[in-house]
C-alpha cells in the first residue's frame, strides 16, 4: 500500500498543475472560444492574437453571446464573456493577465456551409503531448484546436504507452489504431477510445472511467448517417474485471449522437450506432444510418443506446447544438470487460447528408 501511495501520490500533484507560477502570472491568452451554430473547430493564433469561428450559411443573425470562452489561469476578458455581440464584424477582447500582460485579440466568424463535417476526421494531424516522463500521441494539430481525445494522458499518468496512435496507411496518408492493453496499474485492462471532447485535465477516477470524458463539440449539421472505413480484431480471451472468462466475445464500439444543449438537459436529437464482434481483417467501408428521436424497442440499438442519466429523448426535429462521435476497441471497456489485443482500426469518417 505505501508504494502504491508513493506512485499515486506525485502523479496526482502532476495532474492538478495547470502553469508554472512564480509570483502572478503573466499569461494572457485565449485557450478556447465557441459560438452557437458553430460549423468546425474554432482557429486561435496565439501569435497573431486572432480567433477564427466557422458558422454555417443559414445563421441570420450574428448578435450573440459566446456558448462558451475559456481562458488562461488568473485572466480575466474584456467584453465579459456573458456580454452580447455582432460578430457579423470583427470583434475585440482584451485578455488581462494576473500581472496586468494584456492581449488584445480580434474574433472572426467566417461563414462557410451548411452540410458541416469533422475536422481532421481523417486523422491526417497528430501531435505530441508530454504527460510527466512520457510522450503520447494525440490527433489533431494542437490541443488548443483540436477536437478530438484520447484516454492516452491516463495511461502516462499510470506509467504506461498510450494505446491510440497513428499508422501510416500509405505515403501520406495515416489512421487511427485502438488497442485494449494490458493495465498499468490496480484495473485489468485499458480499452482505447477517441472521442469528440476533452479528457480530464486532473488526475482520471478509476472507479467511474465516464466521467473521465467531456464528451461532444459544436456541430449543426442533420447528417442521413454516418461513414468510416475500419478494420476490427478481437482479442481471443474476452474477460470480465477480475479476469474470469465471458461467455461473449469483445466487440467495438462506434456511435454518433446529435444533441440539442440549449436547455438544462441534454436533449438527443439523433443516435447512430455501431457494435460488431465479427473479425474484419481487411479495410471495410461501414455506413451507418441516423435514426431521429426516439429509439423504438425493434431498432438494433435499443437496448443500449438510451440516454445517460443527465439526458432525454428529443422529438428529433430540434436543432442540432452538438455531436458526440466514440471509437472504442472494447465495447465494455468502461466496466474494465474485454480482450487484451483487440485493435480497431479506423480512417475517413463522413456525415452523409
Amino acid at each position: 500500500m505505501k508504494k502504491l501511495l508513493a506512485i499515486c501520490i506525485p502523479l496526482i500533484l502532476l495532474g492538478c498543475v495547470k502553469e508554472d507560477r512564480f509570483g502572478k502570472s503573466n499569461y494572457a491568452f485565449i485557450k478556447t472560444f465557441e459560438l452557437e451554430g458553430q460549423n468546425g473547430t474554432t482557429s486561435i493564433e496565439n501569435q497573431a492574437l486572432t480567433v477564427t469561428i466557422p458558422v454555417i450559411d443559414t445563421i441570420v443573425n450574428l448578435n450573440m453571446v459566446p456558448a462558451s470562452i475559456t481562458l488562461s489561469n488568473f485572466a480575466t476578458i474584456s467584453p465579459s464573456a456573458e456580454a452580447q455581440q455582432d460578430f457579423s464584424n470583427p470583434v475585440e477582447y482584451t485578455v488581462t493577465a494576473e500581472d496586468g500582460t494584456m492581449n488584445v485579440y480580434t474574433v472572426f466568424v467566417e461563414k462557410t456551409g451548411n452540410v458541416p463535417q469533422l475536422d481532421n476526421s481523417s486523422f491526417e494531424d497528430w501531435y505530441i503531448q508530454t504527460v510527466g516522463s512520457r510522450d503520447v500521441d494525440q490527433p489533431g494539430v494542437d490541443k488548443a484546436s483540436t477536437i478530438w481525445a484520447t484516454a492516452n494522458r491516463g495511461l502516462a499518468l499510470g506509467g504506461a504507452n498510450g494505446n491510440t496512435s497513428p499508422q501510416s496507411k500509405g505515403a501520406d496518408s495515416l489512421y487511427a489504431k485502438l488497442e485494449t492493453v494490458s493495465a498499468p496499474a490496480i484495473v485489468r485492462i485499458a480499452a482505447a477510445t477517441l472521442f469528440t471532447g476533452t479528457f480530464t485535465d486532473g488526475f482520471p477516477s478509476i472507479s467511474d472511467p465516464r466521467s473521465n470524458l467531456t464528451l461532444a463539440r459544436p456541430f449543426t449539421g442533420r447528417p442521413q448517417s454516418m461513414k468510416f472505413e475500419y478494420t476490427y480484431v478481437p482479442g481471443t480471451d474476452n474477460e470480465d474485471n477480475n479476469g474470469d472468462p465471458l461467455s461473449y466475445g469483445d466487440q467495438c464500439d462506434i456511435y454518433m449522437f446529435l444533441e440539442n444543449r440549449d436547455g438544462a438537459k441534454t436533449k438527443r436529437v439523433g443516435t447512430a450506432w455501431f457494435r460488431n464482434g465479427d473479425t474484419q481483417a481487411t479495410w471495410k467501408s461501414m455506413e451507418i444510418p441516423v435514426k431521429y428521436g426516439p429509439l423504438d424497442a425493434s431498432d438494433p440499438w435499443f437496448d443500449y443506446a438510451q440516454p445517460q442519466p443527465d439526458e432525454e429523448w428529443g422529438t428529433g426535429s430540434e436543432n442540432v447544438t452538438h455531436i458526440t462521435v466514440l471509437f472504442s476497441s472494447s465495447f465494455e471497456g468502461d466496466f474494465f470487460n474485454g480482450a487484451i489485443g483487440s485493435v480497431l482500426e479506423i480512417d475517413n469518417l463522413e456525415m452523409i447528408y
